[in-house]
């Protein structure tokens, strides 16, 4: 009988074939997505290397595209691939929910997944219709860790695009804190009054957290005004 020398490399995706996936380590997944190491490096001892430094599979997808460029040994292509397969991932289970948001709370539950492990503040629309039906998602803006800049026209003009009936606007604050800042209130002012003015109204304004979220509707009371 003829023994295979399979390189570290080949084990996982033999292994793969072979039906046994589900079987295979987080290292050796990442391995399966990295492909060849480096010289005198294989893609498995550097994803070893890569989940022992982050703390494991939850703490290097807990980190951000920076973040993971800043890791000794995983250049640009690596890192942009792991991007890519969570941005798939992302991307399958909105075409799959399609949900429903007519409440605050439904709108954080909806959002606060999605904005963990953003290390940059990231500025976003939800385009709804009348019943509050998701019509399309889209990150706007993404500044440093601590600012993005947005205006109404280009927030409103994609709600537009969308056919929109009204528009949440939602950002994410890296420090973890979703407490409004002096320039959050002013925005989500200009951004009332210019969905006032273009027949579409402001849904509301999502700030989030690490664990927490701040909703404008909700804090406001903007449905108990007269």
């Amino acid at each position: 009988m003829r023994i295979l020398d399979l390189s570290p490399e080949q084990r996982p995706r033999e292994r793969l074939l072979a039906g046994q996936g589900e079987a295979l380590s987080d290292a050796e997944l990442l391995a399966l997505l990295w492909g060849a190491g480096r010289a005198g490096q294989s893609a498995l001892d550097l994803a070893q290397t890569i989940l022992s430094r982050t703390g494991g599979l939850a703490g290097l997808l807990g980190l951000g595209l920076h973040d993971w460029l800043a890791q000794g040994g995983l250049g640009p292509a690596r890192a942009g691939q792991l991007w890519a397969a969570l941005e798939l991932v992302r991307r399958s289970q909105r075409g799959a929910e399609r949900p429903r948001i007519t409440s605050p709370r439904a709108a954080g539950a909806y959002l606060l997944p999605r904005a963990q492990g953003w290390s940059e503040e990231r500025f976003g629309l939800l385009a709804l219709n009348a019943k509050g039906d998701l019509l399309a998602e889209r990150i706007l803006s993404q500044g440093t860790a601590t600012a993005t800049l947005i205006s109404p026209r280009e927030f409103f003009r994609e709600a537009l695009r969308y056919g929109a009936t009204t528009a949440l606007a939602f950002h994410n604050h890296p420090s973890g804190d979703p407490s409004p800042s002096r320039e959050d209130i002013q925005l989500t002012r200009r951004l009332q009054s210019s969905g006032e003015a273009l027949g579409v109204p402001l849904a509301d304004h999502i700030i989030l957290g690490s664990e927490h979220w701040h909703s404008f509707r909700a804090a406001e009371g903007w449905d108990h005004r007269s």
